[in-house]
């Protein structure tokens, strides 16, 4: 993994943790960010798809 690619999952995890639990879409707020650091395709469907499900699992390990 090269320095720009860990900048852009850094950038991605800021926003998803930033915006995932407030009434906004953290869906919208993930695909901005992801079209500004040219970010698309498949690869910015992974990223998503990854960094969302950090936050799905912790909700899920909370209310156990």
């Amino acid at each position: 993994m090269d320095l720009w690619t860990a900048f852009q999952a850094l950038i991605l995890g800021v926003v998803e943790g930033l915006t995932e639990f407030l009434p906004i879409s953290s869906t919208g707020h993930q695909i901005i960010v992801a079209d500004l650091l040219n970010l698309g395709g498949e690869r910015a469907m992974a990223f998503n798809i990854i960094i969302q499900l950090g936050a799905i699992l912790a909700v899920v390990w909370e209310f156990r």
